[in-house]
């Protein structure tokens, strides 16, 4: 299954671990399942990463409602 992060990345859920927010920074940090590979989305700041996480969270919700 692949989510579409902006226009230009997309990434497929099957290897990902985790996605979060990074409180450190403006960034949202994708975890893969072998850990050793993060990546990390930048953000121009901390309300803009907040809104975009809120649309990934929501696009899950749905997916995940449209699949039960």
């Amino acid at each position: 299954m692949w989510l579409k992060l902006g226009d230009t990345e997309v990434i497929n859920l099957d290897f990902i671990s985790s996605i979060r927010k990074n409180s450190a920074g403006n960034t949202i940090e994708i975890t893969y399942h072998d850990f050793n590979h993060v990546k990390s989305l930048p953000f121009g700041d901390a309300e803009t990463r907040d809104k975009a996480y809120k649309a990934i969270l929501e696009n899950l919700s749905r997916m995940r409602l449209f699949f039960e």
